[in-house]
């Protein structure tokens, strides 16, 4: 009779063994790794729209209405009466990044008015994020859940600044700002305009997130500071403790 070549139970039960106990062990790290990449992703999209949203606010649009002069026409020739030719003037209009928990957008409003941010400013820009990923908190307030909330905004005047109350959002003075890692590290950023804290969550049934924080200061330099925790929240003074790490990009 002749032989055939084969497994046996035993082998095959053996070897299913080790496969369950290497994807055990793999699975979490791939999670882990996906957070990471997902998170950054975030964070650099919101740099880059940050310098968009800069970019955006120093256009110069063509004005209507009351924003012209009238220059004369007959100069020479009173007899003929003043006719006049209105010029229209150049407008930058106001642009602000609205931050909520689970989206970001850039609006601009038609005309430099101080009224309220609203929905009827005109939207030029919507990110969106993965349900993994939040926007937890915007130069130090916690960022509302709501997708119709103007109140955290950023808002840009029209040479690209960022407008701050009292100056700056954070200052070389404020110790637990503009650091990470431990507490003997430098102030990276002494002059902060913007600070936002992203969450990346590991899995949508556990606590386990990679926390990114992203500083840009008054001159667009910039730095991004990350951390693994189970907390539910974290605040900018965890990221000066020893288990946080300045990102070197």
């Amino acid at each position: 009779m002749r032989k055939t070549n084969g497994f046996s139970l035993i082998e095959l039960m053996i070897a299913l063994g080790i496969m369950t106990i290497i994807a055990t062990v793999s699975v979490p790290r791939v999670q882990v790794w996906n957070a990471r990449n997902r998170g950054l992703q975030t964070v650099m999209e919101l740099l880059s729209d940050f310098s968009k949203a800069r970019s955006v606010a120093g256009y110069t649009v063509v004005g209507t209405g009351n924003n012209s002069i009238n220059i004369p026409v007959n100069v020479d020739d009173d007899s003929e009466g003043a006719a006049t030719m209105p010029v229209y003037m150049g407008v930058r209009r106001q642009t602000a990044m609205v931050f909520r928990k689970s989206e970001y957008a850039i609006y601009q409003k038609q005309s430099m008015d101080t009224s309220t941010w609203d929905a009827s400013a005109l939207m030029l820009k919507k990110n969106n994020l993965l349900n993994t990923i939040t926007i937890e908190k915007v130069n130090g307030t916690d960022v509302s859940a709501s997708t119709t909330n103007f109140g955290n905004l950023l808002n840009f005047n029209s040479n690209g600044k960022v407008k701050t109350k009292g100056g700056y959002f954070v200052s070389g003075a404020d110790s637990e700002y503009g650091k990470c890692g431990s507490a003997v590290a430098k102030n990276t950023l002494p002059n902060i305009v913007f600070s936002a804290i992203v969450r990346s969550k590991v899995s949508s049934g556990s606590n386990d997130s990679i926390w990114y924080r992203l500083d840009i200061d008054q001159r667009g330099e910039y730095s991004i500071c990350t951390l693994f925790s189970d907390k539910t929240s974290v605040d900018y003074s965890d990221f000066a403790g020893s288990s946080a790490v300045l990102l070197d990009m």
